[in-house]
């Protein structure tokens, strides 16, 4: 069990933490949106860096009262997995050279770097949300919200996954319009658990809090 002192370092070390993890999650979604609109604005990689960041801070904390995992290895380990998996996911697709888009396993090898990529952040994610949970360092019953956007996600992402997979759909332009509203769906998801971020950042805490 431990107690952490909500009145002094570790309660200010904590608001920190939240409103600038916060503000790089809500400016994540921002650029994703921007992305997927297709604006003259190229964002390009920006969006991987500004997650990364945002689940480097969360995992560490600014000052270890900051950690919403309390940096327990499990929790922390896996935050700090998918945000080098982040930075790095989008550059495993340069593995593959244009020159070989002829070639007749071009689209298959794509296909497994994609399947691959989602389980892996997939089992991350439950892990780290998961830890988030159980540590209870985030007040309640806030600190169950990473695993609500979790599933909310999942379940927006499955018609997308079955049209991958199964080749459910058809039409390019389902197949785009189902690929758009996974984008949002995600989007809105790191939105929200970013303003959350931020508002409880922005508000006192009780004295104490006890997490188990």
């Amino acid at each position: 069990m431990i107690t952490v002192d909500a009145s002094g370092k570790a309660a200010m070390e904590r608001r920190r933490t939240w409103l600038i993890g916060g503000i790089l999650l809500v400016a994540y979604a921002m650029m994703t949106l921007v992305g997927w609109m297709g604006t003259a604005l190229s964002v390009g990689r920006l969006p991987s860096l500004l997650i990364s960041a945002a689940f480097l801070i969360f995992a560490v904390g600014i000052g270890r009262g900051g950690s919403v995992t309390a940096r327990r290895p499990l929790g922390t380990g896996a935050l700090i997995a998918l945000a080098l998996w982040h930075a790095g996911a989008p550059w495993l697709f340069d593995l593959i050279p244009d020159t070989a888009y002829d070639h007749p396993g071009y689209f298959a090898a794509v296909q497994m770097l994609t399947i691959t990529g989602v389980v892996v952040e997939l089992v991350l994610a439950i892990i780290a949300v998961t830890q988030i949970g159980r540590t209870g360092v985030v007040p309640p019953p806030w600190r169950w919200a990473p695993l609500w956007v979790l599933i909310a996600v999942i379940a927006g992402q499955l018609p997308q996954t079955g049209a991958v997979l199964g080749s459910m759909v058809t039409s390019q332009d389902a197949l785009v319009t189902i690929n758009a509203l996974a984008a949002l769906l995600n989007a809105a998801g790191v939105c929200f658990l970013g303003v959350l971020a931020i508002v409880l950042g922005t508000r006192r805490e009780p004295a104490s809090v006890v997490v188990y």
